[in-house]
């Protein structure tokens, strides 16, 4: 099994492979339909989105990780730099009511007052739920992670992990932490 991790890992295919589950699994985060169709008030999501992106991006690391030294357990953290953003659709009405004084012929005063009234537009999914309408969604950004690895105190070994992180997350080295480890018990 470890050989074709480390056939994949040489072709490239791994880094790929572990790109692509990420974004599925955060698609199918933001696209699971929610249990409660009643409810029709912007979702708070983000946070669950995050925090299952950053657990299925460890998953991921752990796996590649595993590949490259051979261990089965390695550690990884992923930390965020931010949550991600969710932009919803809304519609505003303005309505605007002027007032006037007079004094005889000439106007004394002039009052304007203004409101706006901001909705989301919500739309009826196929299975009737009701859900608010989303313009753009952004993925969480990644900050940095730390990875503690039996083999990381091994100089090769690290800049190994170390560049198949860089490669697979888009990060720079200042990012990405190797370190050494001891057995676990």
């Amino acid at each position: 099994m470890q050989e074709k991790y480390k056939a994949l890992l040489k072709s490239g295919k791994l880094t790929y492979c572990l790109i692509g589950v990420c974004v599925l699994a955060a698609a199918a985060v933001i696209f699971l339909p929610e249990q409660n169709s009643e409810d029709v008030s912007v979702p708070a999501e983000t946070e669950v989105t995050a925090q299952t992106y950053a657990a299925a991006v460890s998953a991921q690391i752990e796996a590649m990780v595993s590949a490259i030294t051979g261990e089965s357990d390695p550690h990884v953290t992923v930390t965020l730099r931010s949550m991600g953003e969710t932009v919803y659709a809304t519609e505003d009405r303005q309505s605007e009511h002027n007032a006037e004084e007079y004094s005889g012929d000439t106007v004394n005063r002039t009052q304007t007052d203004g409101d706006t009234e901001t909705t989301y537009i919500i739309v009826k999914a196929a299975d009737g739920s009701q859900k608010p309408l989303i313009v753009t969604q952004t993925q969480p950004e990644i900050c940095g992670v730390v990875i503690v690895s039996r083999r990381g105190a091994d100089a090769q070994m690290r800049e190994k992990i170390t560049e198949a992180v860089k490669t697979a997350l888009d990060l720079s080295s200042t990012q990405v932490c190797v370190t050494g480890g001891a057995e676990y018990t």
